[in-house]
């Protein structure tokens, strides 16, 4: 590591501090050459990634400015407690990132268009902080009574998640409202006509409270409403006014033309009778939600989640070429199509897969006795990667079967593909076994 050890020793006590942090749950022990990091408790990633985010100035230096909408460099790093040098080159640092936003921090405060700015704090807000953070610190006389007259209006069309989604965006429009003055702001990037909608959400939240306490009689806070509950994925699809919203926005041309282009190349690979109707139902929900996202704002936080399935993509072909065709926009499609959609469209894949009726039927017919037979298959389907659906069974001369195994030299129906073990006794055949099942399992699901 190139470190001295009054270097080392400096940064593991920081570190100690850190977990300390975290209460009992992890530590960090050093005893003479020996360092252990031991896990106490229950300890999610996201705890201990919080610990490190709050003591960032970076992080510092964006809660201030939604805390207190604009400050002089000076006052600034007095309340930072850091030179006005180290300051500039965090601001210049910070500015690199915000531009995924098309946002910036110039003269003390952050310009850009505000329904831009209030989706980059929404993703800082939920990506950088636990939930329990969030579920403390986002309540309020305005939020509980907004949540409260919603909920019980429309009979609870937030999941859980979108629940607390909603308290995050209401904490930071208060913030934005309390220290800017939102008359003079640009919200959106360009006029944007949501007459209807707007019209519509106006006369259902008719209660003077939203009025006076959310919109404040601005027409862009009805919009800027409206936009965040269709892009954001909050509401709960099995609630009617839900469901009003969502096909409110399918109808919004370039969203319902992502929409269909998303059905046709994956209709030519996967077999849609094969997938529940409620499912069908469901995946257009929720193309409809990311499409709207995809259209109305920018900018993009990415999880380790999303580079795992990623990596684990790479290794089924052919679910990757329907991965890849999706991701090629043809001419006139908005541009960042790759970007801003892969890590939405693959959990997507995998969930048609996953909710597919399409089954491999394999015949297992092994030289021992039934009951030593069926305690091989129970072994066989452990080796079976995640999200290959079979169903294993004896074989049967009257049965039809997808594949065979078997550990004889016997001959089968050439129509039937026959994976023959070398040797059942060890797992020298399991590598070999798990690129043949995965094969023509998505032989069937793609023919």
């Amino acid at each position: 590591m190139h470190l001295d050890r009054s270097t080392l020793h400096a940064d593991l006590s920081a570190l100690q501090r850190v977990c300390h942090g975290v209460a009992d749950q992890i530590s960090l022990q050093l005893n003479g050459n020996q360092i252990s990091l031991q896990q106490t408790g229950q300890l999610a990633a996201q705890q201990l990634y919080y610990q490190f985010v709050k003591r960032s100035l970076k992080y510092q230096i964006l809660l201030n400015l939604l805390h207190s909408g604009a400050t002089s460099k000076a006052d600034f790093a007095a309340d930072l407690a850091i030179s006005v040098s180290t300051l500039n080159r965090r601001l210049h640092e910070l500015n690199q990132l915000l531009a995924e936003y098309n946002i910036q921090i110039k003269n003390g405060r952050l310009v850009g268009f505000e329904n831009q700015i209030r989706y980059f704090y929404f993703h800082l807000l939920w990506f950088a902080r636990p939930y329990r953070v969030n579920e403390q610190e986002m309540t309020d006389w305005m939020i509980d009574t907004f949540m409260a007259k919603v909920e019980q209006k429309f009979d609870h069309p937030f999941t859980e998640a979108g629940a607390m989604k909603m308290r995050i965006w209401l904490y930071i429009l208060e913030q934005r409202r309390k220290n800017n003055d939102l008359a003079q702001v640009q919200y959106f990037p360009e006029p944007t006509d949501f007459s209807t909608a707007s019209f519509r959400l106006t006369q259902t939240l008719s209660d003077p409270f939203f009025e006076k306490y959310i919109f404040s009689w601005n027409r862009h806070e009805h919009i800027a409403l409206y936009m965040f509950v269709q892009g954001t994925m909050v509401l709960d699809t099995n609630n009617h006014a839900a469901q009003v919203l969502i096909a409110d926005a399918a109808q919004q041309l370039v969203v319902k033309q992502l929409n269909q282009r998303f059905l046709a190349i994956t209709q030519k690979q996967f077999d849609f009778q094969q997938l529940p109707t409620t499912f069908q139902a469901r995946l257009l929900d929720s193309l409809t939600q990311i499409h709207y996202n995809f259209i109305h704002f920018q900018g993009l936080f990415r999880s380790i989640y999303y580079h795992s399935i990623t990596d684990q993509i790479q290794s089924e072909p052919r679910l990757n070429a329907v991965y890849q065709r999706l991701l090629q926009p043809e001419t006139g499609v908005l541009t960042e199509f790759d970007k801003y959609l892969s890590w939405r469209y693959l959990p997507l894949l995998y969930l048609m897969m996953h909710e597919s009726k399409v089954l491999l039927h394999v015949g297992c017919d092994f030289s021992m006795e039934t009951s030593a037979a069926q305690s091989m298959i129970g072994q066989i389907r452990a080796y079976v990667p995640i999200g290959i659906k079979i169903a294993l069974e004896l074989y049967s001369t009257t049965a039809t079967y997808d594949v065979i195994l078997t550990d004889m030299d016997r001959v089968y129906s050439p129509a039937t593909p026959t994976f023959v073990f070398l040797n059942l006794q060890n797992e020298l055949d399991v590598p070999r076994l798990k690129n043949f099942l995965t094969d023509h399992y998505f032989d069937k699901l793609f023919q």
